[in-house]
């Protein structure tokens, strides 16, 4: 793909996030022309993804996370760990002491951001997704709100820092989109939520 000349100069060997799996997974290819790769429900004209939060490489993301983790009460702590993954997607992966907002699909984040600002006045956000699409307008959109001190985002999302950090501070799977359902970088089984995995609405 990357040699082909359509392609050559807008994509980088970084774009691409490869893992196992067959071609049963893969029964066809579709192409198409979206808007949005994944709908937030408001339109890229009026939340651009082209402000979003700071990219963070899966090293810097994991040394923030290391520091957010060490602190005595994460909950006084200036910093939040923002999964902006649906539900179904935490429960059976997160990063450790991540706030996971209780939503069936990424259209809902704005509203869960609206009826939270208080939480996120004057904090340092640190973002994550699973590639770093939806961090890429879901950063922009808190952002935009103007009340955070600082919004970074994991660059390359959870498959990236998996391939650098597998024993990292994410814990369980990986879920996916395809045939596949879940990838596993470590031993580690999440059940259920945890009391800091909750979302406060």
């Amino acid at each position: 793909m990357l040699s082909f000349p359509l392609f050559k100069d807008d994509l980088c060997k970084d774009d691409f996030k490869t893992s196992k799996g067959g071609a049963h997974c893969f029964p066809e290819l579709r192409v198409g022309v979206f808007e949005e790769i994944v709908p937030m429900g408001i339109s890229p004209k009026k939340i651009s993804y082209k402000k979003p939060g700071i990219h963070l490489s899966p090293g810097e993301f994991h040394k923030e996370v290391e520091k957010f983790l060490s602190q005595a009460n994460q909950e006084q702590s200036d910093t939040i760990l923002l999964d902006c993954r649906n539900f179904y997607e935490s429960k059976i992966g997160r990063f450790q002491g991540c706030l996971a907002p209780d939503i069936r699909k990424f259209s809902y984040f704005p509203s869960y951001v609206d009826k939270n600002l208080e939480l996120f006045r004057e904090k340092r956000v640190l973002m994550y997704c699973t590639g770093g699409i939806r961090c890429e307008r879901g950063s922009a959109y808190l952002k935009a709100k103007g009340v955070c001190k600082e919004v970074f985002q994991l660059k390359g999302g959870i498959h990236k820092y998996l391939e650098e950090f597998p024993d990292g501070f994410y814990k369980g799977k990986l879920f996916v989109f395809d045939e596949r359902y879940a990838l596993s970088y470590n031993s580690d089984v999440v059940s259920g939520r945890s009391a800091q995995a909750q979302s406060p609405n």
